[in-house]
């Protein structure tokens, strides 16, 4: 939902704008957005399998949803467990494709173990962390930060604080500042009693709209998380 929040607050200055759904174990952005995952010739291909899914090229599968934003969903064919691509190959796929657009916004899994989640951070100009203010996604969150920032070398300042479905049983905000004290925190996004409904028709940004433009303002950013 951030991802095609953020799509959307770009779009508005004119920028073309493309949306990766990295999530490769569980993508669901195409269904948001209402469209078939892959474009129709992409989608005959696998059907008469009368190609190798190495032949197909990342610029094959653009969905365009309008004027200024294009999606790629059937990213699954070019970087799975089958398709071993390396990580020279990785980034040129990738970087083939930035010089076409202002804004390259990748939504990623939250799994640690998908090697290509390490590379699409360290690429990327700035990253959004999304998480809850529960107890649970809290230490969850804060073992996968110790992972980026130890293990994958990640920047702190390259990470921006995002809390999801937050509402009044939250953990308190001050609270969660000296928890994330490593971090910016740049806002929240308030649960409401209608959350499936926004859910389909795209959430509500409580604290973040301003923060973000001025990021995204004073940053030129290739790829957001």
């Amino acid at each position: 939902m951030f991802s095609i929040m953020l799509a959307n607050l770009l779009k508005e200055k004119n920028n073309k704008i493309l949306i990766i759904d990295f999530d490769i174990l569980n993508n669901s952005l195409h269904t948001i957005l209402g469209v078939k995952k892959y474009p129709e010739k992409i989608k005959n291909i696998i059907n008469n399998n009368d190609i190798s899914f190495k032949e197909i090229n990342i610029e094959n599968l653009i969905i365009k949803i309008n004027k200024k934003i294009d999606l790629i969903s059937g990213i699954n064919l070019i970087f799975n467990s089958k398709n071993k691509i390396s990580e020279n190959d990785f980034k040129y796929y990738l970087n083939n494709i930035f010089e076409k657009y202002n804004y390259v916004i990748i939504d990623t899994t939250s799994e640690c173990f998908f090697k290509y989640t390490k590379e699409i951070i360290n690429m990327s100009d700035k990253c959004f962390f999304i998480t809850e203010a529960n107890l649970s996604e809290i230490s969850k969150s804060k073992r996968l930060l110790e992972i980026y920032s130890n293990n994958w070398c990640v920047d702190n300042n390259k990470i921006k604080i995002i809390f999801n479905k937050f509402n009044k049983n939250s953990v308190d905000i001050n609270l969660l500042k000296k928890l994330y004290f490593d971090y910016e925190i740049i806002g929240k996004i308030k649960l409401k009693n209608n959350y499936n409904y926004f859910l389909n028709k795209q959430a509500k940004l409580i604290n973040c709209k301003n923060k973000i433009i001025n990021l995204l303002e004073n940053n030129k950013i290739k790829i957001v998380n």
